[in-house]
């Protein structure tokens, strides 16, 4: 089978549950020095961490220390985010742009492969094209620190889909900027691996991230905890992943696979069980694409062994 980089988001990596969403979210309780450990000892070769996680490292060790920690370790990949309201104005805006501050010196110190960004989740009537401008100058700006933007669409946003996100990525035509496809997002969103092959322009796919989960969620669940708390790990859930990873593949997306694991059992593990299970059925479902059209094993042979020496019939020898 062959050999494939895997990326650790920062919630597969967090650990225990942090409290509150946004502003009054906490960092990880896990240090960063041992989640780095824990991350490269379960086989992955990337790390996302988010804007909490950077402030909390800007505040302690600071992004040189941390740089060279990550470099020690043998980190390849490093995914930063996830940058929200990036094209608004007030407040939304303020509290936007400190975070781009933070997220842009830490790519650049960092040498970050990635910084993701969000859809408008506040006012998901919000027209596309009225973000044109603002996507084609963040762009620029993670251009000059050596990094991409991603765009990850999300069901309850203004980019409800991964073929309409890619459809703005490619309409913007910014050669710096693409989209992550997450298996959770784009299978609730009402994407089909039909839909994916033919809607998605393969020069915008820029991240896969791999979870699993229930084939149809119950009515009282609300999107938004589910991706929270409802990403099981690969393989253990009802959804076409082996055909979402093929579909991938088609469209021309090769490393790393990112791995979204956020449920309460998986934060409940110590952080480098949790992370080793993660990993292991990973590679479990990317090995199970790799078999497809492989040739067969060749059949065991069908003649019956001898039981015993008088099944052989030497000749008799003289005593």
């Amino acid at each position: 089978m062959e050999e494939h980089d895997l990326l650790a988001t920062s919630w597969t990596s967090a650990g225990a549950l942090r409290a509150g969403d946004g502003e009054d979210r906490a960092p990880s309780p896990v240090p960063i020095d041992v989640r780095i450990r824990a991350v490269v000892d379960a086989g992955f070769s990337g790390i996302g961490l988010d804007t909490e996680d950077l402030c909390q490292a800007r505040q302690t060790i600071g992004f040189s220390v941390l740089r060279r920690r990550l470099d020690d370790a043998g980190i390849v990949w490093i995914q930063l985010g996830t940058l929200d309201d990036w094209w608004t104005d007030g407040p939304r805006r303020a509290a936007s742009d400190a975070d781009r501050v933070l997220l842009l010196e830490a790519a650049a110190m960092l040498r970050a492969t990635q910084i993701l960004v969000a859809a408008d989740t506040v006012t998901p009537c919000t027209n596309p094209g009225a973000m044109t401008r603002d996507w084609l100058r963040l762009a620029d700006q993670a251009e000059e620190v050596g990094a991409e933007i991603v765009l990850e669409a999300v069901p309850w946003s203004n980019l409800s889909t991964v073929e309409q996100a890619s459809r703005f990525v490619a309409s913007a035509g910014h050669p710096n900027g693409g989209i992550l496809v997450d298996a959770m997002h784009a299978f609730r969103g009402g994407s089909t691996l039909a839909s994916m092959r033919s809607g998605i322009d393969p020069s915008t796919l820029l991240a896969v991230e791999l979870s699993d989960g229930v084939l149809v969620p119950t009515p009282e669940t609300v999107p938004a905890d589910e991706s929270r708390d409802g990403r099981i790990v690969p393989g253990s859930g009802a959804w076409d992943l082996v055909g979402f990873i093929r579909v991938m593949r088609e469209l021309g997306f090769d490393e790393p696979w990112g791995v979204e694991v956020a449920n309460p059992a998986h934060r409940a593990l110590p952080v480098q069980d949790a992370l080793s299970r993660a990993a292991a059925a990973t590679r479990a479902v990317l090995d199970a694409s790799d078999a497809i059209g492989t040739p067969a094993v060749p059949p065991m042979p069908s003649t019956p062994a001898p039981v015993s020496a008088v099944d052989l019939d030497l000749p008799s020898t003289p005593v």
